[in-house]
């Protein structure tokens, strides 16, 4: 199998799961180490491609899902003790977490996608920073950044805004 050939079965596989796909399962599935994939994501997403990478692995962004969705990006300050709370209370309110925004004093803008929709979700993302040796983002912001956050309405986005201010968060 050629790149060609391999980068769009990378597509065809993530096209027909919801679910996201790790690099370790591609790799095994196409016969190809983790570098390769992880080369090969990087340019599909130079042509075009709407290839998100989570914590969980690589998924597509379907546009059309979001047909009618609303997006806000919520700026946020909390410590390590309130992230799982954070989180739980926006999939909890019905809004998708689609990634996390740092503004650094040297890097400038970092993101990062995460796509965390319910609670399963939440927990598979706070088991992977318990784990890691790697801190969460927001560390090297003293607890400040913002997420956009996605919703079936404005209302539910306010909703969402008054909860976590509630919490203060």
């Amino acid at each position: 199998m050629n790149n060609v050939e391999r980068r769009q079965k990378i597509i065809e596989i993530l096209s027909e799961t919801e679910q996201p796909v790790n690099g370790a399962t591609l790799s095994e599935m196409l016969n190809v180490s983790r570098q390769i994939i992880v080369a090969d994501i990087a340019s599909l997403r130079l042509d075009g491609q709407p290839v998100l990478s989570t914590n969980r692995g690589y998924t597509l962004d379907n546009p059309a899902a979001h047909m009618g969705a609303c997006r806000r990006a919520i700026s946020v300050c909390h410590d390590d003790a309130m992230m799982e709370t954070e989180l739980n209370t926006i999939v909890d309110f019905g809004g998708t977490v689609r990634n996390v925004v740092i503004y650094h004093d040297v890097y400038g803008q970092l993101t990062a996608d995460l796509m965390i929709r319910n609670r399963v979700d939440v927990l598979e993302f706070m088991d992977k920073i318990k784990n890691s040796k790697s801190g969460p983002l927001k560390n090297l912001t003293d607890g400040r950044h913002v997420h956009v956050v996605e919703a079936n309405s404005e209302a539910l986005l306010d909703i969402i805004e008054e909860k976590l201010r509630a919490q203060g968060i």
